[in-house]
């Protein structure tokens, strides 16, 4: 009632009907200093930062309502019963959160329970924020259970100024899209696009962007092109390392490419993760500009040949694996091109839009 603006509702812009009703409430001003608290003394507890802000912000800055918990059976045809009043069902708010517990065990296996409980994490949508927030934490301390160990609350793609949304008849169809630019290329654009957490606006312009700059001239550019000089310089064999080992000028990018993926990935930062990778395929990149192979070859530096081709080799397997998480069919087929000592030249990996 209170989001009711102007007589429509605030999602669907339709008019509202009022309706009077007897039904029941769980008292959440009974828990709101305990949730204050823990969400103070747990800084994780809410992700992005800018979540934990207004969270906390409306709970120091407002009483809690009591929350209806009960609709009438008189008007549905459906619900799960409340065997302490006959004739009324559980309020979809509170049922469904239920779920996240009855689903692994609560009240009827202990073992179960216990293995999955609490959970690493819940991922949501931020217009769904209060009652993950809020009702579902102080459910759970009613009952005695611990909370997840972080909420985290992703932004909405926005179509202009809208969110997109079926019930607007502005959504895309995320099959055709996938069919037409590969799953690959979009599921890197959706991860790579906008920082996860955060509202960003799409457009079919903006994924063509990113597969023709990302994906077609930075990875695309640099796996075809180590081939082409494999297969030129070598005849498509990996050369022997001859002489002392040089030292490694892609090496301080490489090396820690794998933790700070990792890092990037427990906080839930997939565009950072995938920001460090492109760092060192583009560093990599630069690397056969600086050392200009062709003229190796030419002057017949055979052992600066060698150690050029099996250092950017070596980077290259490297980002494979790093990018296997968010691109499996593209690592898959780097993989089978750069497993072996054989490489070949093959077709681009993103042919440009």
């Amino acid at each position: 009632e209170l989001q009711v603006t102007e007589g429509l509702c605030p999602d669907c812009k339709r008019s509202v009907e009022r309706i009077r009703e007897e039904n029941y409430f769980f008292k959440l001003s009974r828990y709101q200093d305990w949730l204050i608290g823990h969400i103070k003394s747990h800084p994780d507890f809410i992700k992005p930062l800018s979540r934990y802000n207004e969270v906390l912000s409306f709970l120091t800055g407002n009483k809690l309502s009591d929350l209806c918990i009960s609709r009438p059976l008189s008007r549905l045809s459906w619900g799960i019963p409340l065997s302490f009043a006959p004739g009324h069902v559980t309020y979809v708010w509170f049922d469904a959160l239920i779920n996240y517990i009855s689903a692994v065990g609560f009240g009827y296996d202990e073992a179960k329970f216990k293995r999955y409980w609490p959970a690493d994490l819940h991922l949501i949508g931020k217009d769904i924020l209060r009652q993950h927030a809020i009702y579902w934490p102080i459910i759970l301390r009613a009952l005695g259970l611990e909370c997840p160990r972080m909420i985290f609350a992703h932004g909405w793609w926005m179509v202009g100024q809208d969110k997109m949304s079926k019930s607007r008849g502005n959504a895309v169809d995320p099959l055709e899209l996938a069919k037409k630019h590969g799953v690959d290329a979009y599921r890197y654009f959706l991860l790579r696009d906008v920082p996860f957490g955060l509202d960003g606006n799409f457009s079919e312009e903006a994924i063509i962007k990113r597969k023709n700059s990302d994906l077609a001239n930075d990875l695309g550019n640099l796996i075809h092109r180590s081939a082409t000089m494999v297969e030129k310089y070598f005849s498509g064999r990996l050369p022997q390392e001859i002489g002392a080992p040089k030292p490694d000028p892609l090496r301080p990018e490489s090396d820690n490419l794998e933790s700070e993926v990792r890092q990037a990935m427990e906080a839930i930062d997939f565009s950072g993760a995938l920001d460090k990778i492109w760092q060192v395929i583009n560093r990599a990149n630069k690397f056969i500009e600086e050392t200009k192979p062709w003229k190796l070859l030419k002057e017949g530096k055979t052992q600066e040949l060698n150690y050029f081709i099996l250092t950017l080799v070596a980077v290259i397997r490297r980002v494979t694996e790093a990018i296997s998480c968010f691109m499996p069919l593209t690592a898959q087929e780097i993989k089978a091109q750069y497993a072996q000592d054989t490489i070949k030249k093959g077709l681009p990996l993103f042919p440009r839009m």
